[in-house]
């Protein structure tokens, strides 16, 4: 699917780049979600673009995140979010920016994802006259959104330092929860260095030296550092529960190891006098008393249940 904002305002979609005129096309942006080959070899031959980022994305060389030449400035961010079904995952985003406009590439669960997040926010750019402000406004959004994920995630963190630390209330799965907020941590710290990193390349581009945006992209790279500081805040307070709970696990085991050896000891003393009784040997004088029996039984019981008034004053249990 292709999303067109032209320059008049209005915009349009369109599901083929074969519904497209080039002639008749006079825009500032052009967004294809979940693109083709197709639609890559079309923009080549158009617009004499270079998608060689697009190509290595995964790399790890900055060439992969940030790439210019004469005609275009490339970008490509890492964007963690919320999946249907609740669960943080990591899609790539380009941006290309060139004099013929501003194109967009990102897949249909990502663009969904934004737009019933932040309607307004994307109703915002219908407002902006100019393709400068248009990419402003693009390393604007990816700083706001930065900081809307952390502190969404800051406040799961705090709900549940709250019921471990404060209510002493937590289940057999909070180590898997523990978990599940480390790893999104994670990817919201490597996707947001990642975004450091280019935006600060960017100010030593020679696009930036035509675009002239250095102030607003230093704010948004202030931003961006304030931001690491909550998500190095939210490892810290992951492994203080972490060891919280690992303590309080440890405290109920040990408890259940003393209950144990209670009961062993319990057990065990009774045990060994009914052994003794059960040997039948000719000769076992206890046998022939008249109150054998019941002496023997008293004896088993107060082996019982003295053991348990030791440890009960020991404070075992």
């Amino acid at each position: 699917m292709i999303e067109i904002l032209l320059k008049n305002k209005k915009s349009f979609k369109a599901q083929t780049v074969g519904e497209l005129s080039v002639s008749e096309l006079d825009f500032h942006v052009m967004q294809f979600l979940d693109y083709k080959q197709s639609d890559l070899r079309w923009l080549e031959e158009n617009y004499e673009m270079d998608f060689t980022i697009m190509k290595h994305f995964e790399d790890i060389e900055i060439s992969s995140h940030f790439l210019e030449n004469e005609t275009q400035a490339a970008f490509h961010f890492s964007i963690p979010y919320y999946s249907k079904e609740k669960r943080m995952v990591e899609e790539p985003l380009f941006i290309i920016i060139s004099q013929a406009g501003l194109f967009l590439f990102s897949s249909i669960n990502l663009d969904t994802y934004f737009n019933e997040t932040y309607p307004s926010k994307i109703n915002s750019l219908l407002r902006i006259t100019d393709l400068k402000g248009i990419f402003k406004f693009q390393f604007e959004f990816i700083s706001d959104y930065f900081a809307d994920i952390t502190e969404n995630l800051s406040r799961k963190v705090k709900a549940l330092a709250n019921d471990i630390l404060i209510k002493k209330d937590f289940s057999s799965s909070v180590m898997d929860i523990i978990t599940t907020y480390n790893f999104n941590n994670l990817l919201i710290k490597e996707s947001l260095l990642e975004t450091t990193r280019v935006l600060r390349l960017y100010l030593r581009s020679d696009w930036e030296k035509n675009e002239d945006l250095k102030e607003s992209v230093r704010a948004e790279l202030n931003d961006l550092n304030v931001i690491s500081d909550y998500i190095q805040f939210n490892f810290d307070r992951l492994d203080d529960l972490k060891e919280n709970v690992s303590n309080k696990i440890d405290l109920e085991q040990n408890h259940i190891f003393k209950m144990l050896t209670v009961v062993t000891v319990c057990i065990s003393l009774p045990t060994f006098i009914a052994g003794v009784y059960g040997m039948n040997f000719e000769i076992m004088p206890e046998l022939k008393l008249d109150y054998g029996y019941p002496i023997v039984l008293v004896a088993m019981i107060c082996s019982a249940i003295l053991p348990f008034i030791y440890f009960k004053r020991k404070k075992w249990f």
